[in-house]
């Protein structure tokens, strides 16, 4: 079941990309979000650079091979999500540093894998920052206020990218596996792999416990905040 955003048009893409994993570039400075105060960590599997990476790119020039990957995450209270943020691969193409757009879905989560309707080229495009962090690249969207109630979910936080301006990099894994495999959709066929939703690290075949990095800030419910005090929320599940 698809979950209501924000005000965007969907944006449906692809690329002549290769399924190959990512070779993590050098670790670089990491000044994403250092300074700004956005709210508690609602969620945080940070990247592992030594991990293999898989493609997770809305490809406006070639639509066929856009991949759309969504990680389960699960949430103890009711939410407001301010932040997501995404980690890549750097060295690679030619990503843009500083303004692009992104594909941002949310479906709620009722098995190991989305369902065949929760469509990810209808997501929600949304502005992202690309920076340079300590592990590669970061896509960054910010200011977005969706409220989520307690429960599980899949989020995935797309960069919309031309493969022929800005070349292809890679969906970096996290250094934790949590609850279930990060999901991917190819809705284009471009791979080969069918058009639905997969494990990724099966279906690509060289990382079977795949489970992309990703980061989401917010607001837990006021209720919450007063046990949080500044510690912030991490919302964990049991690892499978």
């Amino acid at each position: 079941m698809k979950i209501a955003l924000i005000a965007g048009m969907a944006v449906a893409a692809g690329a002549s990309a290769q399924i190959l994993p990512g070779v993590p570039g050098a670790p670089l400075n990491d000044g994403t979000i250092a300074g700004i105060d956005r709210g508690p960590t609602l969620w945080d599997q940070q990247p592992d650079p030594a991990r293999n990476a898989y493609v997770d790119q809305n490809f406006g020039d070639f639509p066929s091979f856009s991949t759309y990957m969504v990680s389960d995450v699960s949430f103890g209270t009711d939410v407001t999500i301010t932040d997501v943020i995404t980690y890549y691969t750097s060295g690679i193409g030619s990503w843009p540093i500083g303004a692009a757009t992104g594909t941002l879905n949310i479906f709620a989560k009722t098995g190991t894998l989305p369902g065949g309707g929760d469509d990810p080229t209808a997501g929600t495009t949304v502005a992202v920052d690309i920076s340079l962090g300590a592990n590669g690249l970061e896509v960054h969207a910010s200011g977005l206020n969706i409220n989520l109630t307690a429960g599980d979910y899949w989020i995935g936080l797309t960069p919309d990218l031309d493969f022929g301006s800005f070349g292809q990099e890679f969906r970096q894994n996290s250094v934790n596996f949590v609850g279930d495999a990060t999901a991917a959709r190819n809705p284009g066929g471009g791979f080969g792999v069918g058009t639905d939703w997969f494990d990724a690290g099966q279906v690509f075949g060289l990382e079977p416990d795949y489970d992309a990095a990703i980061t989401i800030l917010g607001t837990p419910a006021p209720g919450t905040l007063a046990l949080l005090g500044m510690g912030g929320l991490v919302a964990t599940r049991r690892r499978r």
